[in-house]
């Protein structure tokens, strides 16, 4: 048995790779059709088998057959790279919270506002886009301050709503103001909302990374 395994699987060069060509049209079919684990168990076994015979051949001295087995046996791989290379950005997600220093920048990067150094952090969530196939994400903040800022920012915010920006506008609601962001080159890639609840003392932003 051996010794016909060693002479058709292994000393015979091109049988191994017929194999193994074979066994990835299996795969591939399999994968498409029914969804069964036949055909990558039969990659891994021929693959095996293909591996074994290109280094019995270094070992016979047959250098160029070896590397062409060899050079077979990588061609899935090297499509399994190329198919695997746009889910990157998945592996690289950003999860868990916005960094505490980045909080005043961004709000004021989007809304102009200078928000107090001295508050309180509520809600801090960075959450991967569900289904996305690259780095989407959104963020979820919420932060309270102090009584004794609101005139500052209520200043501030009555002081940008007269003035036009191609960032967006504030408007008045019941409860506080809302920042409208506009539809632009500066906000497609991250449509945002935010409010500031003056009746509670809370500010709350919500951005998706697009």
């Amino acid at each position: 048995m051996t010794e016909i395994l060693k002479k058709y699987l292994v000393t015979k060069w091109w049988i191994p790779i017929l194999l193994f060509g074979t066994s990835l049209i299996l795969f591939i079919s399999s994968s498409l059709l029914n969804n069964t684990d036949i055909g990558f168990y039969t990659v891994l076994f021929f693959g095996m088998v293909l591996l074994i015979s290109a280094i019995w051949q270094f070992f016979k001295g047959k250098i160029a057959i070896g590397f062409l087995q060899l050079s077979i046996l990588a061609i899935p791989f090297l499509i399994l790279g190329f198919m695997v290379y746009p889910f990157a950005g998945m592996m690289d997600k950003p999860d868990g919270e916005l960094a505490l220093e980045r909080i005043e920048p961004l709000i004021q990067e989007k809304t102009d506002l200078v928000i107090p150094k001295d508050f309180e952090v509520l809600e801090n969530l960075i959450e991967h886009t569900e289904g996305a196939f690259d780095s989407d994400y959104s963020i979820g903040l919420t932060i309270e301050y102090k009584e004794s800022d609101e005139k500052n920012i209520v200043e501030q915010i009555l002081k940008h709503a007269e003035l036009e920006s191609d960032k967006g506008l504030w408007k008045n609601y019941a409860n506080g103001f809302d920042f409208e962001h506009n539809n632009n080159e500066i906000n497609r890639a991250e449509p945002f909302y935010f409010k500031v609840d003056t009746l509670n003392n809370k500010m709350e932003l919500n951005l998706s990374h697009l």
